[in-house]
């Protein structure tokens, strides 16, 4: 009996073949394609597509020492998904799905993990690069004088942060332009002719809060600016207040929660008074009036946070931390 001969296994070099290029550009467009050419990185993606090419991640992480893996480690007080934080779930799911895709094109894979009852996230940080699980870790939401950069900053270990970083550390950072994406909504209304504006702030010392605000009053200085700590608040300002001609929410949640008190009372919302929000959480278009917003663009978040983290890997020069901007939908609230 004939032995039947396995099929050959596509390499590298059938790819580079394919797409008109070295092998050592398609290993680039595999493990740092932020150095090559996005023309030539479809083309490489293209071809690889074409033959049903498979990265033998077993071989590669042995013969170069990495686990092909980043970190997302994950610190969530037990009333992340309650009421007042409504749309972090879908906000989470996005960008983790967003940063899984990215990574999985280059080979990489995503650990997600969260501390234990007690256990601090930097505790995580230290199990994670001790046991030598990923390659580089992913930090989220991070503050002014953040402990976590500060801890992980004084360690040769590679990471990228959502939000931005200390002038005194690397500007490993991609974060939302939060001025620049509400001065577009300001900009947007007074084209409509409104000029009066009540500004619905949360109340914390969040970084993205006052870049918003400040976005905001500088395109739209004739504005009120009341700050709530919760859903119920608002509600209750709008219902009371003389309503202005808009009001402008620095998150989706106080929106639409401005914007059922105005409903109760007998208030058209978007004829009678305008009402916009910021992140475009799915709900936001399947109101009874659809909410006027900023879109949070979580792949192009992603796609950026995971080629930060391949530039820190490959030890690369550092660059500046990179504002992504969240671009306005129009809707009939505004």
């Amino acid at each position: 009996m004939t032995q039947q001969r396995k099929p050959r296994r596509t390499t590298v070099a059938d790819v580079a073949r394919l797409a008109g290029v070295s092998a050592m550009t398609v290993s680039n467009v595999l493990n740092a394609p932020h150095r090559v050419s996005p023309p030539t990185v479809q083309t490489v993606r293209a071809a690889i597509k074409e033959l049903g090419y498979t990265p033998n991640h077993a071989a590669r992480a042995l013969s170069s020492g990495r686990s092909q893996v980043i970190g997302l480690p994950l610190y969530l007080e037990d009333d992340a998904f309650s009421d007042q934080n409504p749309g972090l779930g879908g906000f989470l799911h996005g960008l983790l799905g967003g940063l899984v895709k990215s990574a999985a094109v280059s080979g990489y894979g995503v650990h997600v993990t969260t501390p234990t009852e007690g256990a601090t996230e930097i505790a995580l940080y230290e199990k994670l690069i001790a046991a030598r699980q990923v390659d580089a870790i992913v930090v989220l939401e991070t503050m002014p004088h953040d402990d976590r950069i500060e801890y992980l900053s004084q360690r040769p270990f590679p990471f990228v942060a959502f939000g931005r970083t200390g002038h005194q550390h690397r500007q490993c950072w991609v974060d939302v332009d939060n001025e620049t994406s509400m001065a577009g909504i300001a900009r947007h209304l007074q084209s409509t002719g409104r000029t009066r504006a009540v500004y619905l702030a949360t109340d914390s010392a969040l970084p993205w809060v006052h870049q918003r605000q400040d976005g905001f009053l500088r395109e739209f200085p004739a504005t009120v600016v009341e700050s709530f700590g919760s859903l119920e608040a608002v509600a209750s300002y709008v219902e009371e207040t003389d309503p202005p001609e808009v009001f402008v929410a620095d998150n989706d949640a106080y929106a639409v929660v401005a914007m059922r008190a105005l409903q109760r009372r007998g208030i058209t919302v978007g004829k009678e008074v305008a009402v916009t929000g910021f992140n475009d959480f799915p709900f936001a278009s399947m109101l009874d009036t659809p909410l006027t917003t900023a879109r949070i663009p979580l792949r192009d978040i992603a796609t950026a946070l995971f080629e930060r983290a391949l530039r820190e890997i490959n030890g690369d020069p550092d660059q500046p931390g990179c504002l992504v901007t969240a671009p306005l939908v129009v809707r009939s609230s505004a």
